[in-house]
């Protein structure tokens, strides 16, 4: 409850950070309208019974050949470069006024400068090393899903029970989760650091996130189930006007409080670690 208070006297002292969030969002509510995503996963039992599968097996034997392999990782190098210079531009000062006032001191737009001036390219390698998990992830997700829907195709022609294939499909949905959170956990507290700490910022991240792994790593999967539990409601949505003021409203508060979490934790967890600037 401290976390939610505190950060609701933090949104009052520093309207800037909802406002930086509400604007980010509205850019992505409204590409979400627009999503064909959401046509695709729309049932959960399409990746067992329609052409979602077959697409994704010939897509791999085309795409993922070992002539194109090194094509498709220079290009997620390529990819993850622009993004987290980008990212850095855009982020850098914003992230560097949450730190300030997470520490409670007063800040105005030289310290959105500031923030730019001293942790740009260190927060660039950051969100490097972040898209790189991420695209790679993504990348090779279809290639690690084809051995499924190869079975899926043999069980479909036998005329054999399917509930092994939902069973296989949530394993696999809950590696894919599990995943996305060890990603998470391993970069949540590297932005933070590099604010806090002059030397050392990621191996200074990683000790603090050790000495209360399981702890740090309740409350992030709590807070990304809340944000699963958006996207489950926005999916119900048909209507698109609907769809994007609820998704603007429910975005903005969520990630309003998301960008704050990794930087009031942190701040809790450094005590042993911190150093004089």
């Amino acid at each position: 409850m401290n976390f939610f208070s505190n950060s609701l006297v933090y949104f009052i002292k520093k309207p800037l950070i909802p406002i930086y969030v509400a604007s980010i969002t509205l850019v992505y509510c409204i590409i979400a309208i627009f999503n064909p995503l959401k046509v695709l996963t729309k049932s959960y039992a399409s990746l067992i019974t329609e052409d979602f599968g077959s697409t994704i097996v010939l897509l791999s034997k085309e795409i993922y050949s070992y002539t194109n392999i090194p094509y498709i990782v220079l290009g997620i190098l390529g990819i993850a470069i622009v993004l987290a210079l980008l990212s850095s531009l855009l982020f850098s000062g914003y992230m560097n006024i949450i730190h300030l006032t997470v520490k409670r001191i007063k800040t105005d737009f030289s310290d959105y400068l500031q923030g730019i001036k001293k942790g740009y390219f260190r927060c660039a390698l950051v969100f490097f090393q972040l898209y790189i998990s991420i695209l790679l992830f993504v990348g090779f997700l279809p290639l690690a899903l084809t051995p499924f829907f190869i079975l899926r195709d043999s069980v479909l022609e036998s005329g054999n029970d399917m509930t092994i294939l939902y069973i296989l499909l949530g394993v696999i949905i809950f590696i894919c989760i599990t995943i996305v959170l060890m990603i998470y956990m391993s970069f949540m507290f590297k932005f933070p650091s590099v604010f806090h700490f002059s030397k050392y910022p990621i191996e200074k991240s990683n000790a603090a996130v050790n000495a209360m792994y399981w702890r740090t790593f309740g409350k992030v999967t709590l807070l990304l189930l809340f944000l699963a539990g958006i996207v489950f409601v926005m999916f119900k949505i048909e209507n698109r006007v609907l769809e994007f003021l609820i998704g603007f409203i429910l975005y903005t508060i969520y990630f309003s409080f998301f960008v704050v979490f990794p930087f009031y934790t942190f701040d809790k967890l450094i005590e042993p670690y911190r150093i004089s600037n």
